[in-house]
């Protein structure tokens, strides 16, 4: 139980889930394949490929004669908020709102005044290159603020939410334009205007 619970610490993003499945298969003597380049496949040999460094597939090849399949499957994916690409808006004054879009089927409610942090990649400019790095900002950075009832008589009556209203993510008071930028290039180990993505 506790080694379930550290890998889910230390993946707080499907890239870090990923990530971390990878370092474990490696660990467990599985070889890395690229998908674009050919695959030597011995007998007895243990092997996984990566696609868009969200997905994993592994697998083992028997020694003798092939019997059959045997596959287990899970996703590294959980319904969230993605942050959009120019993520920090205006206002209220003192306040960075965040723009960020939903993803798959998430409850609301649980989100609202709650503590919440960035995580997940970033696409780096690294001289003439570009870098995918992940970021994990561990501290509270967010909160979605949920109105007081009498300002929402039907919050108890089936409320719909509206993303674009109810469900923005707000960045502490007194912080500047760019705090968030700022923040996820310290997580990123680059300059701000490194971010590409």
């Amino acid at each position: 139980m506790n080694d379930l619970l550290s890998f889910l610490a230390a993946s707080p993003s499907r890239f870090h889930a990923v990530a971390n499945f990878g370092s474990a298969l490696e660990e467990r003597g599985y070889v890395r394949l690229s998908e674009g380049r050919a695959w030597d496949i011995v007998p007895g040999g243990k092997y996984y490929v990566t696609r868009n460094g969200s997905s994993l597939l592994a697998f083992r090849v028997p020694h003798g004669d092939f019997t059959g399949f045997m596959i287990s499957a899970s996703h590294s994916d959980s319904p969230t908020f993605r942050v959009k690409e120019n993520a920090e808006l205006s206002g209220p004054d003192g306040y960075i709102r965040v723009n960020t879009e939903g993803y798959g089927g998430m409850l609301c409610a649980p989100w609202l005044d709650r503590p919440l942090t960035v995580a997940g990649r970033v696409l780096v400019r690294a001289g003439d290159a570009i870098e995918t790095r992940l970021v994990y900002v561990d501290r509270d950075l967010l909160l979605i603020p949920n109105v007081a009832i009498h300002m929402n008589r039907e919050a108890n009556s089936g409320y719909k939410y509206d993303m674009k209203r109810d469900m923005v993510p707000l960045m502490g008071a007194g912080e500047a334009k760019g705090a968030l930028r700022g923040q996820v290039a310290q997580a990123a180990g680059c300059a701000p205007e490194d971010i590409l993505g």
